[in-house]
């Protein structure tokens, strides 16, 4: 009996030794990988010249075209790997760590304090402080973003207060799908459809950034709207070259910025009210003052932190929700029901699903969540069209990021939107619009699920709306403004497209390559 526990006793010991010998072996392979992160200076780069460094690549001498950013950071990937670094122009900009690794975009945002530091755009900062208005959200960082942050999300993120925006944004919808009706000419087509779907994005902006409604398809205030869409595509195509190009506008005013600060002067003097002359900004300005008025007359005590925040600075919290929410809105519309059009299948299933919906009344925020394939079409679409190519990020603490230790305090690129949004070692068939891969697990094989979590977990895409603390905070707003004029349109009409195929185009953010214009053939 003792011998027999004695040999028990050896076997636990023994079986204790092998583990303490697995975990020792484990922890000296971890510190062996340690020991081989390579240094900073290893980190592979794109070839350059000894004065210019990357600079020729970014003119047109090489073909380079901002609208096809994207294509160059593909091909730079495509070349280098997964991680990159450049300096455009050794001593005047920054090296840049480009990242698209998944592994490293988990890393980094798991990393991420609350107080997430993106770097501001620093012209515009420049650009504003010239024409005499505040910085804005985009732009500010610490413990005072955090602040503004923190007000706006209660705001913006919290699914009771986008619900309660609900039927309003499904009436402007409504009364969209009515403009078109009025306004389809022999072809079954609307001329100008991309005017007509920033009235749309217009209209919903003001929807939830003023509490009223602009009347953007009465008729009555048509004046000078071409004009400030006009106007804010050029500032987002000025933003985009300023991105890339070398920071000589730090030195001296340069063209570009000179014709941004008139841009944006006149637009403030739009958005954020300085001048009312065209009728859809006296609209803009009355409905202003009216909310105002009606914040004073509150309480004080029952007043919310964003209606308090709005009596100090509702011109430029005004436009930038009107400015910023009307294009993003309205570009992502445009790729959504391009998809749509190309994928006739797809809508037919959409439109069921819209249908059911509507059999029990009208569609509100909490029914519109339990709408998945509308979600999943939404998601797709995202997917082959990300609305940003990636993301900016500075770390406050030295990271590790594809074997190579990375200074606090770099500029990094986090690109994995343009690397991996149609990579088939993340998404089966990734040319084609499957809005059934985020669906249920119930709809998918073994592979397609393993597959999909490997996409979330690992970190494969960003995201159009950003990730981490700072993803945009008007996101659900906009997804639900695309929800409604989906519900809206898809029930009265099928929606075709028989011009030239639609590409992601490089503007700060993604927009069409080609006008999007639709064929409407009623139901």
């Amino acid at each position: 009996m003792l011998s027999c526990l004695q040999k028990a006793s050896r076997r636990r010991s023994f079986d204790y030794f092998k583990v303490i010998c697995i975990v020792r072996l484990q922890h000296a392979q971890v510190q062996s990988k340690e020991t081989a992160v390579k240094d900073f200076s290893e980190i592979p780069q794109p070839k350059s010249l000894p004065i210019l460094g990357t600079f020729l690549d970014y003119t047109k001498f090489r073909g380079f075209n901002v609208a096809n950013l994207s294509n160059l950071f593909k091909a730079r990937f495509d070349e280098l790997g997964p991680i990159y670094k450049e300096t455009i122009i050794p001593g005047l900009s920054e090296p840049t760590v480009h990242c698209f690794s998944p592994q490293d975009n988990e890393k980094l945002f798991r990393l991420e304090s609350r107080l997430a530091n993106r770097d501001p755009i620093e012209f515009l900062k420049v650009v504003r402080e010239r024409i005499g208005v505040p910085s804005g959200l985009v732009n500010i960082q610490g413990e005072e973003w955090y602040q503004l942050r923190r007000i706006v999300n209660e705001h913006f993120l919290t699914n009771s207060s986008v619900w309660s925006y609900s039927k309003d944004i499904h009436e402007v919808s409504e009364d969209f799908v009515d403009y078109i009706s009025r306004s389809l000419d022999s072809n079954n087509e609307v001329p100008n459809f991309a005017l007509a779907l920033n009235k749309w994005a217009l209209e919903g902006a003001g929807v939830f950034s003023l509490d009223t409604r602009f009347g953007m398809f009465t008729g009555e205030v048509e004046e000078h709207l071409q004009e400030i869409v006009d106007n804010s595509n050029l500032m987002f195509q000025l933003m985009a070259e300023l991105t890339v190009a070398p920071p000589f506008w730090k030195y001296f005013e340069t063209k570009q910025i000179r014709i941004l600060i008139f841009v944006l002067d006149l637009l403030s003097r739009y958005y954020a009210l300085k001048q009312c002359q065209a009728a859809q900004v006296a609209a803009i300005k009355k409905q202003r003052d009216i909310l105002l008025k009606r914040i004073k007359e509150k309480d004080p005590e029952k007043l919310t932190k964003l209606e308090k925040l709005m009596t100090k600075e509702v011109d430029i919290l005004v436009s930038d929700m009107l400015g910023g929410g009307v294009d993003t809105t309205s570009n992502a519309a445009a790729f959504m029901l391009y998809i749509m059009a190309v994928n006739p299948d797809k809508q037919e299933i959409l439109r069921e699903e819209i249908k059911t919906a509507l059999q029990s009344g009208k569609v509100d925020g909490k029914s519109l969540q339990r709408m998945k394939y509308l979600h999943a079409c939404a998601l797709e679409a995202q997917r082959m069209f990300p609305l940003t190519p990636g993301t900016s990020r500075r770390l406050p603490v030295d990271v590790v990021l594809s074997g190579y230790n990375v200074p606090a305090g770099t500029r990094l690129l986090l690109l994995s939107n343009v690397a991996h949004h149609k990579n088939p070692e993340y998404f089966d068939q990734p040319e084609s619009f499957l809005p059934e891969r985020w669906l249920e697990r119930k709809h998918k094989s073994k592979q397609e699920w393993s597959n999909f979590m490997s996409t979330r977990s690992g970190f494969a895409m960003i995201g159009s709306f950003g990730m981490g603390a700072r993803a945009c905070p008007g996101r659900k707003f906009a997804m639900q403004e695309v929800h409604y004029l989906l519900i809206s349109l898809l029930s009265r009409y099928k929606v075709e497209y028989h011009h030239k195929p639609i590409k992601p185009h490089f503007r700060l953010v993604t927009v069409p390559s080609e006008e999007p214009q639709f064929t409407f053939i009623p139901l």
